[in-house]
């Protein structure tokens, strides 16, 4: 008899002590407490308005394709397009749409860091101004082609394009700083446009 008691009051202690990891309640029900692992959370979506303006971005290097084919002795599309819509289509009026809309780019997609890009672009306009004829920076263009490796405006166009490119690949680094910004897109471009402009037309037999 005393044994049967003595079960029945152990079964009645367990139901009614807390187990170990459980809080004591004043009901039977029990909830888990956490471990001290945080559930990591989802990735952020880019979301459909920066995918949009990424790819405008991107499509924005067509406007540049008039000037540059009157570069390359080809002015019939430029002169198409000033035909019809007069001085706002005019090469000055190009550009500053391709760098409108690479702003538009910039605020509304998904860069995330702006010195790269408006260090990049700044640049890259100046590029586009050696190889390009546009409007008011005429001067800059006439002084760059008294120098001889400055004056090839093939070269300089494709480093305007690759900084633009650069700029936006390093607009989603985090971790770079201002100075690693400047080797990238100033110093190393301006280098190989030089070191083009001396050795490639000797190669290539410009």
């Amino acid at each position: 008899m005393y044994i049967v008691l003595a079960g029945g009051w152990i079964r009645h202690w367990e139901t009614r002590a807390p187990r170990k990891g459980y809080p004591m309640s004043d009901s039977n029900n029990v909830t888990p407490q956490t471990t001290g692992t945080t559930a990591q959370k989802a990735p952020k979506s880019t979301g459909l308005r920066q995918k949009i303006f990424n790819a405008v971005g991107w499509l924005a290097f067509a406007l540049l394709a008039p000037p540059v084919l009157t570069m390359f002795k080809l002015p019939q599309l430029q002169a198409l397009i000033t035909t019809n819509i007069g001085a706002w289509g005019s090469p000055l009026a190009l550009v500053i749409y391709f760098y409108v809309i690479l702003f538009l780019r910039v605020f509304f997609g998904s860069d995330q860091r702006y010195t790269p890009v408006l260090l990049g672009y700044a640049l890259s306009f100046l590029y586009f101004s050696i190889a390009l004829d546009i409007g008011f920076m005429s001067w800059l263009y006439d002084l760059a082609h008294r120098v001889p490796f400055l004056s090839y405006d093939a070269m300089s166009l494709i480093a305007g394009v690759v900084v633009i490119f650069l700029s936006n690949a390093l607009s989603g680094v985090k971790k770079a700083n201002w100075i690693v910004d400047a080797i990238v897109l100033a110093l190393l471009p301006a280098g190989a446009l030089v070191a083009a402009g001396i050795y490639l037309p000797n190669l290539l037999g410009f």
